[in-house]
């Protein structure tokens, strides 16, 4: 039996007055409501529809962040790097959450997406899953492993995964949000969206079922169309 779709409520909230320089590349901010809505989202909702789980844009707005300590921020991330064993620095999360009034978002409502110019260390997005938040960069240099300089993300990729796009973090990220977790390296089966040795987009039975489960327990009676 065909399980019933399941509606989740998401808010993007688009970052214009960081202004990032990293390799003489200035990072400004380029993604448009317009691409987030027929673009990204459509795609987003092409991956996770094998869990018959689909993300409502509940709006796109303009953010701001706070000028006291933005240069500041601003330099430490574009100075992360990861450690030895290939981690992120989780510090420049922080400070980058610093600069935003995140006590006027209600998660009860919606997961927010915030999307700023670059992340550092070579990352594309972080979630934070018991804030239902979302960081998302629209540069990149993770393809080339910090070896070039930034570039912007591919919205979509078409065919096989290769080297990623904006919408497939996107979708990895909220897969974190509905509590799944990256696998074990060389773990089977390969081309998931959450990771692994051979990413892709999909995703196993297991992670269906805890996605759709985890969103019952944070939004309590989710929409289903």
């Amino acid at each position: 039996m065909k399980q019933p779709k399941i509606q989740i409520p998401v808010h993007f909230h688009l970052v214009a007055d960081l202004l990032m320089v990293k390799r003489e590349v200035a990072m400004t901010p380029w993604l448009t409501p317009e691409q987030l809505a027929k673009t990204v989202l459509p795609e987003v909702n092409r991956i996770w529809s094998v869990a018959q789980i689909e993300w409502k844009l509940s709006g796109v707005s303009p953010a701001t962040t706070r000028s006291e300590g933005r240069a500041e921020v601003t330099a430490y991330v574009l100075n992360a790097v990861r450690d030895s064993e290939g981690h992120s620095d989780p510090e420049r999360v922080k400070k980058l959450l610093s600069l935003f009034a995140l006590e006027k978002n209600d998660p009860k409502v919606a997961v927010n997406v915030y999307v700023v110019p670059y992340l550092g260390g070579t990352s594309q997005g972080h979630a934070l899953p018991g804030r239902k938040l979302v960081l998302l960069g629209q540069w990149t240099d993770k393809p080339s492993r910090g070896k070039r300089p930034p570039e912007k993300c591919l919205l979509i990729e078409n065919g096989p995964f290769r080297q990623g796009s904006f919408s497939r973090t996107v979708a990895h990220e909220l897969g974190h949000v509905l509590g799944l977790k990256h696998p074990e390296p060389g773990a089977p089966p390969f081309h998931r969206l959450m990771g692994g040795n051979d990413p892709g987009n999909d995703l196993t039975d297991d992670e269906k079922n805890t996605a759709r489960k985890t969103t019952a327990v944070l939004f309590g009676s989710p929409t289903r169309a």
